[in-house]
């Protein structure tokens, strides 16, 4: 039987959840969620690159799950699992669909899509003297090409440069690739809608759709080639760290104490530990023994590798000395992006 994309990304995803996480838990992380265990169970569980890239509806997610289970291609319980079958189809494969996302920039190749698609159309039509309705409607999009319309002093020189990267990009593409993100973005008026491209290629709008965010995913992971390109998103961030905890890190960073963080920015425990554990996560040096002695940071990292899990509670449950719920998630935080 035939997989499409979609359902290749949540075989995938649910693959990688080791059947200790609900379909709640992956809906939040597909959705962007930037709650404390969303980011967690991204990071834990190689789920990076479908953070807020899989937005479908909650009805859409539903559904698909459904479809999944009476398939029998996987069990839907207090978690999610493969079954037999799911776990064949995921492995006929030879390569993995999700990596190539790019959740794990944060949403920087989809405003550099939206940027590149409204200052290209905005030029063709100030250049051909042609009203247009934007393609873009996002204030913050407008705004941005507004701004950088006045830097741009040979409007047609530029649009000719920026055709070149954009040929040099995509000669390194598949021809299907290629042609989804040209069509996008071609036509004086606007570019291809999803449903006019879908069409053309014979699939669904959702396939057409994945198929051009890994396709623009693969441009932006080679914009060392495509400067004028890059330029667009010189101001764009990309961290995984929220900005909350940012500026936490930046207060720690100056030497205050976590209590004072915490009593100057009026934090809650709770909300400071989480702080502290997306830190772990991401920052490239953290204190762990401040938090953690070091014994019991390897009696976690060993139970958690015996048992191959990442559940707290599976991992509490076997512990000999008394961990926090706390310090068992800074550990494994910070175990996972030093590839312990």
């Amino acid at each position: 039987m035939e997989v499409s994309l979609l359902e290749r990304i949540f075989l995938e995803s649910i693959q990688r959840l080791r059947n200790e996480r609900s379909d709640r838990s992956l809906y939040h992380v597909f959705q962007g969620k930037k709650s404390a265990t969303s980011l967690q169970d991204a990071h834990f569980y190689d789920l990076e690159s479908t953070f807020g890239t899989v937005t479908v509806s909650k009805q859409r997610f539903e559904s698909i799950l459904t479809e999944l289970a009476e398939k029998q291609w996987i069990e839907r319980q207090e978690t999610l699992r493969l079954t037999n079958e799911g776990t064949r189809l995921v492995g006929q494969s030879s390569s993995v669909v999700i990596d190539q996302l790019g959740g794990e920039l944060r949403g920087y190749a989809e405003m550099m899509w939206k940027r590149l698609s409204l200052l290209v159309q905005t030029l063709i039509c100030l250049e051909a003297k042609q009203p247009f309705i934007p393609v873009q409607q996002e204030t913050i999009v407008r705004e941005w090409v507004k701004s950088v319309l006045p830097t741009i002093s040979n409007r047609s020189n530029w649009l000719h440069d920026m055709h070149q990267e954009l040929i040099r990009l995509f000669e390194r593409l598949p021809e299907r690739e290629a042609t989804l993100i040209s069509y996008r973005l071609s036509g004086v008026q606007a570019g291809w809608s999803y449903p006019q491209l879908a069409h053309m290629m014979k699939v669904d709008v959702e396939t057409v759709q994945f198929e051009f965010t890994i396709a623009w995913r693969k441009c932006i992971a080679d914009l060392e080639k495509a400067p004028l390109l890059k330029q667009i998103g010189a101001d764009l961030h990309t961290s995984k760290m929220t900005q909350s905890a940012q500026t936490t890190w930046e207060l720690l960073q100056q030497g205050i104490s976590v209590e004072d963080v915490a009593i100057r920015r009026r934090l809650k425990n709770s909300t400071m530990e989480d702080h502290l554990v997306e830190i772990a996560m991401y920052a490239s040096s953290f204190p762990l023994d401040h938090f953690v002695i070091p014994a019991q940071q390897e009696e976690i990292r060993r139970i958690s590798q015996q048992l191959e899990t990442y559940a707290l509670k599976r991992i509490k449950s076997d512990m000999q000395t008394d961990a926090s719920y706390f310090q068992i998630r800074l550990v494994l935080a910070r175990s996972k992006w030093e590839g312990i």
